[in-house]
Order: structure tokens, then C-alpha cells, then sequence
């Protein structure tokens, strides 16, 4: 019984240190923009970095109708998963979609899918 416990403990802690695998970032998407809050915060967020467009934390929380913490929660998982960047201005945060990541992503799920030929 003890061995199986020190296995597991190892083999847990040996992952802990990796980084997460290919399909690890991939599953992250799929569970960041699984959440109807964050599917709203994708649609409200600008394309392209264009400082007329994007939001801080607190301009988003005001479009929402969510406290500045939810926000700032929903959009560090975005973030983590890729599918959100930010600039610098000042003193806040502005917030876009990184369409790179996003199309690339669309583009792996539809391979992983058989979609290879679905239209656009």
C-alpha cells in the first residue's frame, strides 16, 4: 500500500514541473470558452488591438453588468488559454481577441474533428 502511495505522489509531483502537453492547451480552449460569461466577453472584445476598441477591466465590468473581479477572473482564464492578450496603457489593462490563436485553434478543432473540408 505504501509503495503505491509513494508512486503516485512521484508521479504527481514529476507533473507539476512539465509543461502542460499540446493537447493539455488545446482541451484549456474548449474549457475557457465553455462558460457563457466568457463566450460574452469574446464577442464584446475588439479583433484587433485598436485602442478606440478595446476595454480595461472596469469598461468591460460596466458592459457586462459584472463586478471588476468576476471580469478579471474570466478574463485570466482567457488569457491563460491564449485566446485574449493585452496592452499596457497607462495605468490599465486593454483588453482584444488574439485572432491568431483563435483561427489556429478553429483550424486544429476542425482537423481533429474531420472537418478538414467543412466550409469557412
Amino acid at each position: 500500500m505504501a509503495k503505491a502511495v509513494a508512486k503516485t505522489s512521484r508521479s504527481r509531483g514529476a507533473r507539476r514541473g512539465s509543461r502542460p502537453s499540446h493537447e493539455d492547451r488545446f482541451a484549456k480552449v474548449f474549457a475557457a470558452l465553455g462558460e457563457p460569461t466568457r463566450l460574452r466577453i469574446m464577442q464584446i472584445l475588439p479583433r484587433e488591438p485598436i485602442c478606440e476598441q478595446m476595454y480595461n477591466v472596469i469598461e468591460l465590468a460596466d458592459e457586462l453588468g459584472l463586478t471588476q473581479p468576476t471580469v478579471s477572473h474570466h478574463l485570466k482564464i482567457l488569457s491563460e488559454a491564449g485566446v485574449v492578450q493585452c496592452r499596457r496603457q497607462c495605468n490599465s489593462l486593454y483588453f482584444y481577441v488574439h485572432q491568431d490563436a483563435v483561427m489556429g485553434w478553429l483550424k486544429e478543432t476542425k482537423a481533429k474533428f474531420g472537418c478538414e473540408n467543412c466550409k469557412e
